[in-house]
């Protein structure tokens, strides 16, 4: 109840503001129930979505009843959020009398390490479903410190008034005074193509009106850019009309207006036509590993390479491409998608590639076709860790080296060595090699019998068990055959690779 009282008090505050203005313009909005992405694909947040439609009332909008945008949604069994189906925006208007539906998402809410809160929102006019305004913000607690901490917001819930100011701060009074001051011209088809431009480039504008003017009756046709008025040209049957122009350097969102002009009789009339965005800001994107082992300073994988392509700055993008490269610059495989990026993507390893350096890319494009490369060295292993055994013997012990020169680290490895009859003998394990041990032979039998087990596995999860049986007998049957390949002299050793 805080909360709304405070809500309220700024509302009433910031609406006297926008009246003494003469900004403010009443308009019927329909806000639909604001998509929560932290709590599921289909969940709603219809207590934030109740404040926003309160304070876009108070501040001169016409917002038509949350309870009726709920029925309508039910009737037509509307079971997503976050946005709407051409058809159904028609039907708002036919049915709800509103002129526009606001569609939106909570794209982020954090309470720990600091509250933070994300939202985007889209204004869009029923009569043609074309998007006239978007809003992408965020608030933390990290933009809102103060001396001692004193007044700072400690929660999701104290956030939200802030968000709701930079809303109603940015919200679309001129698209909106346009939409209500336009005549009822009579347009057949509009076309604004592209809808994201890089500055510099081309925009091209065609309508068919349903009227058609003879003779002294025709007047001057323009479509009006922001600020900027192009002469269109017309077509042999008097209803089509066309215009192309470059768009300006300044990155930000252009209203477009149709606007046929009567000189002889003073009048002009308009219509909005849509909007398009000029963006040339490329996206940031960045490359994140998982299933990797730093090995002189290269991510190595064995068989499973997961990618996390993560954008540093929430941006909507038209397609992507991951590629995968030798480091002969070859490509050996490539993926694409429309849309944005996945939240993760795995290499397996092709069977006909082998181990080796390769090099991981991903490129994106956002909408006004600016891209973005990012790029990471990875090594393939899949080569099975060798641990070499070294076994030398005396009359009471056996000193048992164990050796490896591996690229990849070893995790962990574990010896056990025991007697015919189930005697243990040593048992050792450790994470770091070479080492070596010494193990004492048993005092009752001069000979016995000597088992063992060798376990280790090396830091890409790649594990080798062997079993090794009547060790000491390999030691003498390898010294009996070093006896008479060598000079006397030379040390007896056996050495058991695997």
């Amino acid at each position: 109840m805080r909360v709304l009282q405070k809500l309220g008090i700024l509302a009433v505050a910031l609406c006297c503001v926008c009246l003494a203005g003469g900004t403010a313009s009443g308009a019927t909005v329909a806000v639909f129930p604001l998509q929560e992405l932290d709590e599921g694909r289909n969940d709603a947040n219809l207590p934030f979505t109740r404040v926003l439609a309160e304070r876009l009332t108070k501040v001169g909008n016409e917002v038509i009843a949350p309870e009726a945008v709920i029925a309508f949604m039910a009737n037509h069994r509307i079971r997503t959020v976050g946005h709407l189906e051409t058809t159904n925006i028609s039907r708002a208007r036919r049915e709800l009398g509103a002129a526009f539906v606001l569609l939106g998402t909570v794209s982020q809410r954090k309470e720990r390490p600091e509250p933070r809160m994300g939202l985007t929102l889209s204004l869009v006019r029923t009569s043609d479903a074309r998007t006239v305004w978007t809003y992408v913000g965020s608030v933390s607690m990290g933009e809102e410190r103060r001396v001692l901490g004193i007044g700072e917001p400690r929660s999701t819930a104290a956030l939200e008034p802030m968000l709701l100011n930079e809303i109603i701060g940015q919200w679309p009074w001129g698209s909106i005074k346009e939409e209500q001051q336009a005549s009822s011209l009579n347009i057949d088809v509009a076309a604004l193509e592209p809808r994201y431009v890089r500055p510099g480039k081309e925009v091209q504008c065609r309508v068919r009106l349903r009227d058609v003017w003879t003779g002294s009756e025709v007047p001057r046709v323009f479509f009006r850019a922001g600020d900027q008025l192009y002469p269109a040209t017309g077509e042999d049957d008097g209803r089509v009309w066309r215009a192309t122009w470059v768009a300006g350097e300044e990155n930000g969102r252009v209203p477009v207006t149709l606007l046929l002009e009567w000189p002889e009789y003073g009048r002009i009339e308009t219509a909005m036509l849509g909007s398009y965005l000029i963006d040339g800001t490329p996206p940031l994107v960045e490359l994140e590993l998982g299933g990797t082992r730093i090995v002189d300073g290269i991510p190595v994988f064995n068989n499973r390479l997961v990618m996390f392509p993560r954008l540093l700055v929430r941006k909507p993008l038209s397609r992507w491409r991951l590629a995968i490269y030798a480091e002969s610059d070859n490509m050996i495989g490539d993926s694409e998608g429309i849309g944005n990026l996945p939240e993760s993507l795995i290499w397996s390893g092709a069977r006909n590639v082998g181990d080796g350096i390769y090099v991981v890319e991903v490129e994106i494009w956002d909408n006004a076709g600016n891209s973005a490369k990012a790029s990471q060295r990875v090594a393939m292993d899949r080569s099975v860790p060798k641990v070499d055994l070294v076994l030398n013997r005396s009359d009471e012990e056996v000193v048992v080296d164990l050796l490896y020169d591996g690229k990849v680290p070893l995790k962990y490895w574990r010896l056990e060595m025991w007697t015919k009859e189930g005697r243990i003998v040593t048992q050792a394990e450790g994470e770091d090699l070479p080492v070596r041990l010494g193990v004492d032979l048993p005092d009752s039998e001069r000979d016995p019998e000597i088992e063992g087990r060798l376990v280790y596995q090396d830091a890409m999860g790649k594990q080798v068990r062997r079993k090794i049986g009547n060790l000491l007998a390999k030691v003498e049957d390898k010294a009996e055959t070093k006896a008479k390949e060598e000079p006397k002299g030379v040390s007896e050793s056996w050495v058991d690779g695997f």
